[in-house]
C-alpha cells in the first residue's frame, strides 16, 4: 500500500476520532460533575431517556451511514450525482425525523414513564433533530472527515459549558439531553454548510422516485442498526424493570465508559469502509494487503487497550463516583472483553456490506437481537446487572461467529486471507 494513502487513512482516522471523541468523551468527562449534582439515580433516569433518543436517531439515520456512504464513495467524482444523493438523503432524514416527533407525541399518551418525564423527553428530542442534520455519511464517502472536526468540537464544548453553568440540582437533569441536542444541531448545520461550500454541491430538488428508492435501499441496514442498538441498549430497560434507578445508574456509568472505548472501533470501520468498497472491485490481493497492513495492527492495539482497561477498572470507576465500588468495577471489567470480540468481526462485516450481502447481515443481527433479549431476561433474574453485560458478551460472540460463517458461505473468505 502506498505511503501517501496510509497517511490519508491515518489522517481520516485522527479526524473522525476527534469527532467521535468529542461526541462521547466530553459527555463522559462531565459525568462526574453531573452525577454529583443530580445523583446516581437521577443519572439513571437521564440514561434511560438518552437510550430512547439513540433509538430514534438510529431510525432517522436509516442506514445512510453505510448505503449513502457507499454511493458517495463510488461516485465521488460525479458532482451532479453526489448533489442528487446529498439532497435526497437529507430530505429522507428530515421526513423520518418529523414522523418520529409525531410518534413521540403519541407515546406521551400511552407510555407512563414518558409522560412522567415529559420535559426530559421533549427537550431531549433536539438530540434526534441534530443527528438528522449531520452529513457525516457524505464526508465519510468523500474520505474527508476532517471537515466536520472543528464544528463538532465547538458544539461539544458548548454542551460542556452549558452543563457546567446550568445543571446545579436534581431537577436540572432535564436539560442534559437538551444541551447535547443543541450541540448536535450546531454541528449538523455547519457540516451541511461545509459540504455545499467546499464540494461543489448544487441544489437538487429531490424526486419522490429517488426518495422511495433510498428508503428501499436502506431498510435492511436500518433494521440491522436497530437490531444492534436493541441488544446494546435494551439491557438498560430490562434492567430497570427488574431492579431500580440506582442499579441502572451504576450500570450506566460502566456502559458509558465501554461505549467510549467501542467508538474507536466505529471510527476505524467508518474510515476504512469506503476503501474496502473500492478495493473489493480490484480483487482478493488488494483487500488481503489492506487487511494485513491496516487491520492486523489495529486489532493488536485493541487487545492491548482492553487489557489495560481491565487492569485499571477500579481507578477508572473512581474518577466518576469517587469510590471503587465493586459492582461498577466488575461490570467494566466484563465490558472490557467486548471490543476485542467486536473487532474480530470487522473484516467479515465490511466485506459482506461491500458486496451488498445485506440480507445475510440483517438475518444474523435479527437472530442476535432475539438471543440478547432472551438471555438478558433470564440472566438478569439471577445475576442482576452482571447478567445484562454477560448477555451482551454472548450476543457479540454469536454475531462474530455468524458473520464469519456468512463470509465463507458466500465465498468471500479469500478476501481476508493473508
Amino acid at each position: 500500500m502506498e505511503a501517501s494513502y496510509k497517511n490519508k487513512l491515518f489522517s481520516n482516522f485522527i479526524a473522525l476520532s476527534i469527532v467521535q471523541g468529542t461526541n462521547f468523551l466530553l459527555p463522559l468527562l462531565v459525568m462526574p460533575f453531573v452525577i454529583v449534582r443530580i445523583g446516581t439515580d437521577g443519572f439513571g433516569i437521564v440514561a434511560v431517556a438518552q437510550v430512547v433518543m439513540i433509538f430514534l436517531s438510529t431510525i432517522s439515520d436509516y442506514g445512510f451511514n453505510l448505503t449513502a456512504t457507499r454511493d458517495i464513495a463510488l461516485y465521488k467524482d460525479d458532482h451532479v450525482r453526489i448533489s442528487r444523493i446529498f439532497f435526497t438523503v437529507l430530505t429522507c432524514k428530515l421526513l423520518i425525523t418529523a414522523s418520529l416527533l409525531f410518534l413521540l407525541v403519541i407515546s406521551f399518551a400511552i407510555i407512563p414513564v414518558f409522560y412522567q418525564h415529559f420535559t426530559l423527553y421533549t427537550l431531549g428530542f433536539t438530540y434526534v433533530i441534530g443527528q438528522s442534520l449531520f452529513v457525516n455519511w457524505f464526508f465519510q464517502g468523500k474520505e474527508k472527515m476532517h471537515y466536520i472536526t472543528i464544528s463538532t468540537l465547538i458544539s461539544r464544548l458548548i454542551f460542556v459549558i452549558l452543563v457546567l453553568l446550568f445543571i446545579n440540582q436534581k431537577e436540572d437533569g432535564n436539560y442534559f439531553l437538551l444541551f447535547m441536542g443543541v450541540g448536535n444541531i450546531i454541528a449538523g448545520l455547519f457540516s451541511i454548510f461545509l459540504a455545499i461550500r467546499f464540494f461543489k454541491i448544487v441544489y437538487y430538488r429531490p424526486l419522490w422516485a429517488d426518495i422511495i428508492a433510498e428508503f428501499k435501499n436502506g431498510w435492511q441496514i436500518t433494521l440491522s442498526n436497530i437490531s444492534i442498538n436493541t441488544y446494546l441498549y435494551s439491557g438498560i430497560f430490562i434492567l430497570r424493570i427488574f431492579t431500580n434507578d440506582l442499579t441502572v445508574g451504576y450500570y450506566s456509568i460502566a456502559e458509558r465508559i465501554f461505549f467510549a472505548v467501542r467508538q474507536v472501533l466505529s471510527v476505524f470501520s467508518q474510515v476504512v469502509y469506503p476503501q474496502i468498497c473500492q478495493l473489493s472491485l480490484k480483487g482478493k490481493i488488494a483487500t488481503n494487503t489492506f487487511f494485513k497492513q491496516v487491520y492486523m495492527p489495529f486489532l493488536f492495539l485493541v487487545v492491548a487497550g482492553c487489557g489495560l482497561l481491565f487492569i485499571l477498572s477500579p481507578q477508572v470507576i473512581y474518577i466518576f463516583i469517587k469510590s471503587e465500588s465493586a459492582v461498577p468495577v466488575l461490570l467494566l471489567r466484563m465490558f472490557s472483553f467486548v471490543p476485542v470480540i467486536v473487532c474480530l468481526n470487522i473484516p467479515a462485516y465490511q466485506l459482506l456490506l461491500a458486496f451488498n450481502k445485506k440480507k445475510i447481515y440483517l438475518t444474523i443481527l435479527g437472530v442476535a437481537t432475539i438471543v440478547n433479549i432472551t438471555t438478558n431476561i433470564i440472566l438478569v433474574n439471577y445475576m442482576g446487572s452482571s447478567g445484562t453485560v454477560l448477555s451482551i458478551i454472548l450476543t457479540e460472540l454469536f454475531i462474530t461467529t455468524g458473520l464469519t460463517i456468512g463470509l465463507y458461505k458466500n465465498n468471500l473468505a479469500g478476501f481476508i486471507r493473508p
